[in-house]
């Protein structure tokens, strides 16, 4: 007979932060039985932990401490762009000896309680009981939103629509583009160092910019164009009907627009860019939508690795102009060559050169491809770029 399964219930976890480490038994101590208790002896350490560990519902974090004091580790704790961090509970462990500023400031910060030195067990429970059942509390209604948020395809802060419609009705899209014979393009954008303004002016600027910013590109596209959010600062935008050239007026008209659009708070002035990938592919029937987009993520990726404010269209020259021509040595190989010595098996020349040789081969695989409906779009896009980084690295190496 089998034995009966067996379940574990998992305790509550509490982070207790204090560069003591008499303080830190003695909490331990009085909690353990209750909690699942994890210990760091700064606020760095504290912030390492709290980042990598998505089980902790709450911190106990003392004042004084080298490296990173409380009120920094608090602060940090309030100003992370991820919602499970900026709402956990932090209780600040004060002494006799703290002032009333120190409170004050820590409040200001978001404490969501104190407690003082010494105390006794219930005291301590208490307090971590009232804050692990107010985190749970707020994941509850953190699940409870992304469901109706999953569910719905309508993004709540800019009205525009979401991640799930934008899918959806790209495969659709796809489908009335390989129909009708008619072009399809997709852009993906992202506002640069969201996140920088986040931590700096909070979430209520920086939700507002966001809006604004929405307002921006919906008010640029054509009357048939879908917009929508698809991240925390990025956005989409189908283009049924658009060619690259309409495409990339489109693009650059959001770009133009982004530029000349300045924020004030107070007598702060500032200005936010965008960058942006673009892709207008060769229809086929095999052509996805995932891949589209894994296409356009992976130019947005590149514009923003690249200083940011920057768009990056489909063709090579677009991005940066390489063709072999900028790197051609004096006995580049023929195609038939190549092949030659592929058959004899002297490939250590070959190899210098397959860059090249595929750059001069490119254009009959994009023509294969739409001759003979291969489905391969994606794979041709990703190609194409590789082939440019190659180049690329050689141009500043001086290396052919």
């Amino acid at each position: 007979m089998e034995a009966d399964a067996q379940v574990e219930i998992k305790k509550q976890r509490i982070l207790i932060v204090d560069d003591s480490k008499t303080m830190r038994r003695a909490m331990r101590r009085l909690l353990v039985q209750d909690f699942d208790v994890i210990e760091a002896e700064d606020g760095k350490e504290a912030w390492k932990r709290i980042a990598e560990d998505q089980d902790i519902q709450a911190v106990f974090s003392d004042l004084v401490m080298p490296r990173m004091n409380g009120f920094e580790l608090l602060r940090q704790i309030r100003e992370s762009i991820h919602s499970r961090i900026n709402q956990l509970p932090v209780v600040i462990i004060t002494g006799h000896n703290d002032d009333e500023r120190m409170h004050r400031q820590a409040m200001m910060l978001g404490a969501t309680d104190f407690i003082t030195k010494p105390f006794d067990a219930m005291q301590l429970k208490a307090r971590a009981r009232a804050s692990v059942k107010f985190d749970e509390t707020t994941r509850k209604l953190d699940d409870a939103r992304h469901i109706i948020e999953t569910q719905s395809t309508i993004d709540p802060l800019t009205r525009l629509a979401n991640k799930l419609y934008f899918k959806q009705h790209g495969s659709e899209l796809i489908s009335f583009a390989l129909r009708h014979d008619k072009p399809l393009s997709i852009l993906r954008m992202s506002v640069d160092k969201y996140d920088v303004l986040f931590k700096k002016k909070g979430r209520e600027i920086a939700e507002k910019i966001l809006v604004n910013v929405a307002r921006i590109i919906a008010n640029s596209v054509r009357q048939e164009d879908t917009v929508a959010r698809i991240g925390l600062a990025q956005f989409g935008v189908l283009m049924p009907g658009a060619d690259e050239l309409t495409a990339r007026k489109i693009a650059n008209r959001i770009h133009q627009l982004m530029q000349k659009t300045g924020y004030r708070i107070g007598n702060t002035r500032f200005r936010m860019t965008m960058s942006a990938g673009l892709v207008s592919p060769t229809l086929s029937a095999d052509l996805d939508f995932d891949e589209m987009l894994k296409v356009a993520e992976t130019r947005l990726n590149k514009a923003m690795a690249s200083g940011g404010n920057k768009l990056i269209f489909e063709e090579p020259a677009a991005a940066g102009g390489i063709t072999s021509d900028h790197l051609r040595p004096k006995n580049l190989l023929s195609v038939e060559e190549a092949l030659v010595l592929l058959k004899s098996g002297e490939t250590t020349k070959l190899a210098e050169q397959t860059h090249l040789l595929v750059d001069k081969i490119y254009p009959l695989l994009q023509f294969a491809n739409h001759e003979l409906r291969l489905g391969i779009d994606g794979s041709l896009m990703m190609l194409r770029e590789r082939i440019d980084h190659i180049m690329r690295e050689r141009i500043v190496s001086g290396r052919h």
